[in-house]
C-alpha cells in the first residue's frame, strides 16, 4: 500500500513538474518553424521579412523589436526595487539599456538571460 501510494504521488509530482514546464513555454510550431505564441501574426505565411527584413538570417536589428516593444516601457515593467533595484535586465548596472534584444531572448529557440552567464538571480517572467 505504501509503495503504490509513494509511486502515485511520484507520478502526479513529475506530471506537474512537466505541466508546468510546458506552461511557461512560449514556443509553437507554426507551419515551417518555431517561434514565439505572441508573435504568431508575424509568422503567417512564413513571412520571414517581418523581422529580418530582406536578408532572412541572423539576428534582426533591435530596431524591428522595438517597433512594438518600446524599452521604456520595458524597463519600467521589469524594475525592481530594494536590494534588486540593478537587477532590471532592461536597464541594468553593468549596461543600462543597451542589451541587444537578442542576448537575451530568441524568437525560435530557447535562451537564458545574459546575466546568467554571471550572477544567480532569477528572472521569473523571463520567456525562454
Amino acid at each position: 500500500m505504501k509503495k503504490t501510494l509513494l509511486f502515485g504521488v511520484l507520478v502526479f509530482s513529475i506530471g506537474a513538474v512537466s505541466s508546468a514546464v510546458v506552461a511557461e513555454s512560449t514556443l509553437k510550431e507554426f507551419d515551417q518553424m518555431t517561434g514565439r505564441s505572441y508573435h504568431e501574426k508575424l509568422h503567417s505565411n512564413n513571412n520571414c521579412k517581418a523581422c529580418h527584413g530582406a536578408q532572412a538570417d541572423g539576428y534582426p536589428e533591435d530596431d524591428t523589436c522595438h517597433k512594438c516593444h518600446n524599452p521604456d516601457k520595458l524597463a519600467q515593467k521589469t524594475a525592481r526595487s530594494g536590494e534588486e533595484v540593478h537587477q532590471n535586465p532592461h536597464d541594468n548596472l553593468h549596461y543600462g539599456k543597451d542589451v541587444p534584444c537578442t542576448e537575451c531572448h530568441g524568437e525560435h529557440m530557447a535562451k537564458e538571460p545574459l546575466c546568467a552567464d554571471c550572477h544567480t538571480f532569477k528572472y521569473p517572467n523571463h520567456k525562454r
